[in-house]
């Protein structure tokens, strides 16, 4: 946890965080609420166990701990900068620093858990990658667990997403942490961390992601809430696969 960082300003990044992902994720709240009221009908329960993939300061965290306020929650991300900003707003939620794009995020992720989330964080991996990622993911997942992934996922295939001009609103959220002087060693940190990494903006439609999920042995997808071209979609893994 950083002491040094006064409560009210992380909470404040945190909010704008929120505020910047609804603009990349539109209807955001809606497909969140849908993606967590479709895990406890899946799973019969209220999960105990989840972990949140890419979960940056740990609001996606933050919004199942408000449904299931004894879980157990894990973020993981490859970012030192957000881990610690949710360090900081959810002592009570354990964070790890892995990045999905090797498997060796596996061992650090731990496991096993009930429910697996993975907001707006496939895209960044490349197409072979995401694969891989989802034969990945069924190591750490209970025999009843359940994967949800939501992401920018058309009807259609369609060109890769380009990045676009101009001060974007991840820049500006970036941009803005930068002039906070308690955020320097954290975005020092951060640079180190993230070097040679970039995102593939990966985009394809969820009957891609079902066959791929599929393949490695997931036994059912389904869409479970659609937002224009942004999807969420619940996986089920095979009952007998160990």
């Amino acid at each position: 946890m950083l002491d040094t960082l006064n409560p009210d300003d992380v909470a404040r990044w945190r909010r704008d965080w929120e505020t910047m992902m609804r603009h990349y994720q539109p209807g955001r709240d809606d497909l969140l609420a849908a993606g967590l009221a479709a895990a406890e009908q899946l799973l019969g329960r209220a999960p105990e166990r989840v972990l949140d993939v890419g979960g940056g300061p740990g609001t996606t965290a933050e919004a199942v701990l408000r449904r299931w306020p004894d879980a157990n929650v894990t973020v993981l991300d490859v970012d030192p900068a957000l881990l610690a900003l949710a360090d900081t707003a959810l002592p009570q939620v354990r964070t790890v620093r892995a990045d999905i794009g090797s498997p060796r995020w596996l061992p650090p992720a731990g496991g096993p858990y009930d429910l697996v989330l993975a907001l707006m964080t496939v895209h960044y991996l490349p197409e072979d990658r995401v694969r891989d990622w989802y034969a990945e993911v069924q190591q750490l997942l209970r025999p009843e667990g359940l994967l949800l992934v939501g992401d920018v996922m058309p009807d259609a295939p369609g060109p890769t997403r380009q990045q676009s001009g101009g001060t974007d609103p991840w820049t500006a959220w970036w941009t803005a942490l930068a002039e906070e002087s308690a955020m320097r060693s954290l975005l020092n940190a951060r640079a180190v961390a993230l070097s040679g990494l970039s995102s593939a903006e990966f985009v394809a439609p969820a009957e891609w992601h079902r066959q791929a999920a599929h393949r490695t042995g997931f036994a059912d997808a389904t869409v479970v809430h659609r937002w224009a071209d942004h999807a969420l979609m619940a996986f089920l893994p095979l009952r007998d696969r160990r």
